[in-house]
């Protein structure tokens, strides 16, 4: 009775009147059933001009976290969608409540996971809602979930909102300015820009080189170093250091952290073989190969090679690397400029005979933006993507002159990169620690990248992504 008695002194509050609670009568029509499997039309009739309030509390599970059940309520609830696989549970509310407002006055709006915003499922969930004729009215982007539980979901949301199409100006709430902008289109990516839905492809950038996975070792470990391991081996068998490269992954490269790792050619296999601790090696890794999988056994024909050995066909040129996943504090990724020497592991990416222009533009912030806008995430990290922002990008077209002044203002970071020796470089990138003068070269960069979009300076994130996005609708329509 309390509880009651409180709740309707709040509602009184709220709303400056009082419910009738008694006599009792009927005041519902309840039906208890699974959201995802009913017919909402069914529970819930209405006509077009209805006003319909729509409340619900669905799970925030991402595809790989639904139990059996689950996948089957998705099956059920977007039966009639044909990519769906990889959304996240929500998805089915926001499929259900499209068909169940198509055609009326209806609107809905959810707390959601921001991740049916990000990557593979934008195009998987939203092409489908927009097909019925409906778009977002309201959005708020991404922010952490937190309320007065004593548990709370750790999971990073989003508010969106549903209705059919109108001439009205639309809400966008952006969380990082902690600002609301009156809008003529909110996208699927929470932008104010057309409805441009990015999908992913294969082909790689016309005249640029292909970004792809670094090297899988695929070997239990046994053709990489560790570096006491790799001093210890050369002290006995000096002669093994024409087999030893320094490997890079996401992790080395932002902490800072020595790896090593045998790389030995076909031609030089005998040669290796004949060193004892590489033949033991090799062997191990011939024995792991033959004994884990299905795709080992090919693999087991050649032991002494990572799994990508032949990706790189030429080792006497530099190369790019970019983190697979990015903390979300990060205003820049950072992206790296690698000698030959260097072996770049399979969690990050590679991009091999790379020109510094190309790093300044992947490092500058329009890309960084790019990425974080159409990329996938986890958790909260950015999670790049080869195929979703690296082929997808809009670059621009250079000039000769335009790539001295890029190649001058990269090779500046870098410079810059090095004289802060005693920081890693997820410390000189974290924003807290960001050295003043990496930070200003970096903002020259982004302001000569951008000159080269358009002559007149972007006055917010907002505008560049518009621009962005008209890039890539005419780019892929050509």
């Amino acid at each position: 009775w309390l509880a009651e008695h409180q709740m309707n002194v709040k509602f009184q509050e709220e709303l400056f009147v009082l419910p009738e609670t008694l006599p009792l009568k009927p005041s519902g029509h309840i039906v208890c059933g699974n959201a995802c499997r009913l017919d909402w039309n069914t529970v819930c009739p209405h006509a077009p001009e209805d006003e319909v309030y729509i409340m619900g509390n669905p799970p925030y599970l991402g595809s790989k976290l639904q139990d059996a059940i689950q996948k089957d309520d998705m099956k059920v609830a977007l039966s009639d969608v044909k990519d769906k696989k990889g959304v996240d549970y929500i998805a089915a509310w926001f499929w259900k409540g499209a068909k169940y407002i198509k055609e009326s006055k209806a609107k809905y709006a959810f707390v959601t996971t921001n991740s049916i915003s990000q990557g593979e499922q934008v195009a998987m969930l939203w092409k489908p809602i927009f097909d019925l004729g409906l778009e977002i009215f309201y959005a708020r982007t991404s922010f952490k979930w937190s309320n007065n539980a004593k548990y709370n979901a750790a999971v990073t949301v989003a508010i969106i909102g549903v209705g059919n199409k109108n001439n009205t100006q639309k809400l966008l709430f952006n969380e990082q300015e902690n600002k609301a902008y009156k809008v003529k289109n909110i996208n699927p990516y929470l932008s104010a820009s057309d409805n441009v839905i990015v999908a992913k492809t294969y082909n790689i950038p016309q005249g640029l080189p292909k970004a792809e996975f670094g090297c899988m070792p695929y070997d239990n470990g046994h053709l990489l170093l560790s570096e006491p391991e790799k001093d210890s081996m050369l002290e006995n068998y000096p002669e093994v250091n024409i087999f030893i490269k320094q490997i890079i992954g996401s992790q080395e490269f932002l902490n800072d952290i020595h790896r090593y790792c045998l790389w030995i050619d076909d031609d030089k296999r005998d040669e290796a073989e004949s060193i004892q601790p590489i033949k033991e090696r090799i062997e191990a890794t011939e024995y792991f190969r033959l004994n884990e999988s299905k795709d080992g056994a090919s693999l087991a024909e050649r032991p002494h090679q990572f799994r990508e050995h032949y990706v790189i066909t030429d080792n006497s040129k530099d190369k790019v690397i970019i983190p697979r996943v990015s903390s979300e504090r990060r205003l820049y990724i950072p992206i790296g400029y690698l000698d030959k020497n260097v072996v770049i592991s399979d969690s990050a990416f590679a991009i091999y005979d790379a020109e510094k222009w190309l790093f300044a533009l992947l490092t500058s912030r329009m890309h960084n933006l790019w990425v974080r806008t159409v990329g996938g995430r986890l958790k909260t990290d950015y999670r790049y993507s080869a195929t979703l922002c690296y082929n997808t990008f809009p670059f621009p077209k250079l000039t000769t002159a335009e790539k001295e002044v890029l190649e001058h203002l990269a090779q500046n970071i870098l410079n810059i990169r090095d004289e802060n020796f005693d920081m890693t470089l997820g410390e000189m990138y974290n924003p807290e620690s960001m050295p003043e003068e990496l930070r200003d070269a970096h903002h020259q960069l982004d302001l000569a990248v951008e000159r080269i979009y358009r002559p007149e300076p972007f006055t917010s994130d907002e505008e560049r992504l518009e621009h962005l996005f008209k890039l890539y609708a005419k780019m892929t329509k050509k």
